[in-house]
């Protein structure tokens, strides 16, 4: 029962595993998309809440070339210490599967009571690190000054010779012009 319990604030991120025995169509009403007050989920699950912005509800084919297990902890960050205990179990899973993130019940006491069509899988959770990450140091051959980029030189001056060259071009071409005509 202790894998159906909330955690408590400072524990790492769960996911709460579960299937449901129901019928492909009635997929829809199990949904958390545009969840109303007659939701079916949280009375199976036996909580009086959810936060459906943390609830995924789909049909196992719908992941089956990727397999749960590793939905879950490439998809979802769950360690894979935590998973590959019941990889084989998440992987023999079939039918409507409801994930429940933890913060779908945070801030709330209590825990999961499952009933029918609700069955508990399993419960996983995110590595914890309480190591704090320490930059690399930089090897002495980037010390110094970045070279290219801008420069906060003055912006280059209007090229007037240019222009004053290709005046006095023209004059003397129109001039040849003029002649030859």
């Amino acid at each position: 029962m202790s894998d159906l319990t909330f955690p408590p604030e400072h524990a790492p991120r769960s996911i709460y595993v579960f299937a449901l025995d129901i019928e492909p169509v009635e997929l829809p009403a199990w949904e958390p998309e545009g969840a109303a007050a007659d939701w079916p989920l949280p009375a199976a699950l036996g909580v009086e809440s959810l936060d459906p912005e943390q609830v995924e509800v789909f049909p196992s084919d719908r992941i089956a070339e990727y397999g749960l297990a590793r939905y879950l902890t490439e998809a979802n960050g769950m360690s894979p210490e935590s998973v590959a205990q019941s990889a084989q179990t998440l992987e023999a899973q079939t039918g409507i599967i409801a994930l429940v993130h933890s913060r779908a019940v945070a801030g709330k006491d209590g825990h999961f009571d499952p009933a029918h069509p609700a069955r508990f899988i399993g419960r996983f959770s995110e590595k914890a690190s309480l190591t704090a990450s320490v930059p690399p140091s930089a090897p002495e051959t980037s010390i110094g000054v970045i070279s290219g980029g801008a420069t906060p030189d003055a912006p280059t001056p209007f090229p007037w010779r240019i222009i004053l060259i290709a005046l006095i071009a023209l004059v003397v071409l129109g001039g040849l012009l003029w002649s030859l005509a």
